[in-house]
């Protein structure tokens, strides 16, 4: 029996004659398809149908995340503390070791709710009076500064929704490496720096997309190889230079007479390789591995799935950055979780909808940092709580009347299914990580709502040029740990830590000479950004759904033509 028949009768009405047709994107003014399946999954998890295209609804909920930027702000006894929430930011917080402590009480900060008044409206109010973590934090995790969204991380420094990782630096969505620094969504990895989507390497640097390899130095798309450099779409080789087959010492030879402890010497090649080598690269446009019925890029283990960077998932649609989902239609982030929807995050949990990272629970809604709940709607750092409502407890009997009542209403309004709004983020855009996926100009952010933070108060102060960083790393002492350095791209200031000076020497790699920031988003760039674009093979014409644009100057090939092309090299 429904615990919510007002509710069910009236998404039924509105969902009984949807066909699939044509909308116009409230935000952006493009047109997009609403198709069967978007009916069908919207039926199935009793949500209407989506206002803004695919892209951009992924781009609101990923804003509400913090970004690679971390600040150094003061409470109001004084202390001094790193948190994710600009100063610009209406959000209040508390450290983190106090949000998650017994002593801390989310239902001092609850209040009532009137159903007859517009829901969001309400949650804006309830949501500035509601501290929050200054960073969001993993309690088990060990020497983790200046880190955030990491699951079981060991020795991280600046790490961001790193799990099961140890003595990393600098990493982005990376599970399960060691000893390595700038990696950006990869996994299995040791010994590697500034890469990107590599999987199963060792001691590989400045590549991208390389798989089961080891001692590889900027290559790209290259599997089960080693002793490679500057190549490209690679299967089973070893000693291969910019594509040319050698024998052991000729290749030898010639990595020896690079010096990559230089820094001149790193972006000379950098910037070689990408021109003359990974820009004319073919590339494959809808990578895919051991899939059915799946379209999108970056997908593997699944079956009838449309979406980006899915894993170990089947039936997800309009879905990013998943892994292990199942039934799940516009979710971004999830981890272990089903029957979610329009979702942020949701981790081992069930039947989510509107929610920002919430962990191990079921039956939430509209509800953000909530672990081990049931059953709650509107709340905000709620553990181990059932039927509530603003971080207000109800018996059970009063609960599902209310709720009821309060989706239906919404539903009248049009207001339900609609993720927060981007007024009520309490994260610029800029300082979060949608900026890395979704690269968006200030004033395109400003004219839908977004908030846009300046960065003015860290490019003020005394700094060194980081022409005073010596180019080479024999050259460099610990002095440099005291010293700070202006980012020559941003203007920034920023330092170098000992975790790091250490890295670099035992990897015998030259020290980066830009704000980390920036390198992340560099590595983002890589990626290409997540939204699918419609787009033909080069070589056999036929359609597919790609990340690469049309604006991509290089040559793109379907899955088929390109596995046949490295089949047969």
């Amino acid at each position: 029996m429904s615990k919510t028949p007002l509710f069910d009768a009236a998404i039924e009405k509105l969902l009984s004659g949807a066909v699939p047709h044509t909308r116009v994107c409230e935000e952006t003014g493009e047109s997009f398809e609403i198709t069967a399946k978007d009916i069908e999954m919207c039926r199935l998890l009793k949500m209407p149908l989506p206002k803004t295209v695919w892209w951009a609804r992924m781009r609101q909920k990923r804003s509400f995340l913090g970004g690679f930027d971390l600040f150094r702000r003061s409470l109001p006894d004084g202390r001094s503390i790193v948190t994710m929430y600009d100063p610009e930011s209406f959000a209040t917080f508390i450290p983190s070791e106090e949000w998650y402590s017994d002593t801390f009480d989310p239902f001092s900060y609850g209040i009532a709710i009137d159903p007859t008044q517009p829901f969001l409206t309400q949650w804006d109010l309830f949501s500035h009076g509601m501290p929050r973590a200054a960073l969001m934090t993993d309690a088990k995790s060990v020497g983790s500064e200046w880190s955030i969204y990491y699951l079981n991380l060991k020795n991280g420094y600046n790490c961001w929704g790193t799990w099961d990782s140890e003595d990393i630096l600098y990493a982005d969505q990376t599970l399960n490496s060691k000893h390595s620094s700038d990696l950006s969504l990869s996994k299995d990895c040791e010994w590697c720096y500034d890469s990107v989507m590599c999987k199963k390497c060792a001691r590989v640097s400045y590549s991208e997309r390389c798989q089961n390899s080891m001692d590889l130095l900027f290559c790209l798309a290259c599997r089960n190889c080693s002793d490679c450099f500057g190549s490209t779409n690679l299967r089973n080789k070893r000693f291969v230079f910019l594509n040319e087959q050698l024998d052991g010492d000729e290749y030898k030879k010639r990595i020896a007479e690079i010096d990559l402890t230089d820094a001149t010497v790193v972006e000379a090649w950098r910037t070689k390789i990408h021109q003359d080598v990974w820009n004319k690269a073919i590339r494959c446009g809808e990578s895919m591995t051991n899939v059915q019925n799946a379209v999108g890029d970056d997908i593997e283990n699944s079956r009838d799935v449309y979406g980006v960077s899915v894993f170990d998932s089947e039936r997800v649609y309009h879905c990013m950055l998943t892994w292990s989902g199942k039934d799940c239609y516009d979710s971004i982030g999830g981890l272990k979780f089903e029957l979610c929807a329009n979702d942020l995050c949701s981790v081992e949990s069930s039947n989510m909808r509107m929610d920002i990272l919430c962990l191990n629970s079921i039956n939430l809604e509209y509800s953000e940092f909530c672990d081990n709940c049931e059953d709650c709607f509107g709340c905000i750092g709620l553990r181990h709580k059932k039927f509530c409502i603003f971080n207000r407890q109800y018996t059970e009997e009063e609960y599902w009347p209310l709720v009821d009542a309060i989706k239906t209403a919404m539903l009248e309004r049009g207001e339900y299914g609609d993720f927060f709004p981007h007024q009520m983020n309490p994260i610029a855009f800029n300082a979060s990580h949608a900026m890395a996926l979704w690269p968006t100009e200030e004033q395109e952010a400003r004219r839908i709502g977004m908030r846009w933070y300046s960065f003015n108060d860290e490019k003020n102060g005394e700094a060194s040029a980081m022409s005073e960083l010596p180019q080479r790393l024999v050259d460099t002492t610990d002095a440099i740990l005291d010293q700070k350095f202006r980012c020559p791209a941003t203007s920034r200031i920023f330092r170098y830590v000992k975790p790091e000076l250490d890295f670099h020497r035992t990897m015998n790699l030259a020290l980066p000479r830009v704000h980390p920031s920036i390198r992340r988003y560099g590595r983002a760039a890589q990626q290409f950004a997540m939204r699918l674009h419609h787009r033909s093979c080069d070589k056999c014409g036929a359609g597919m759904q790609s990340r690469i644009p049309d604006s991509h100057k290089g040559t793109v090939y379907c899955q088929k033509c390109y596995e046949e092309l490295v089949t047969n090299a």
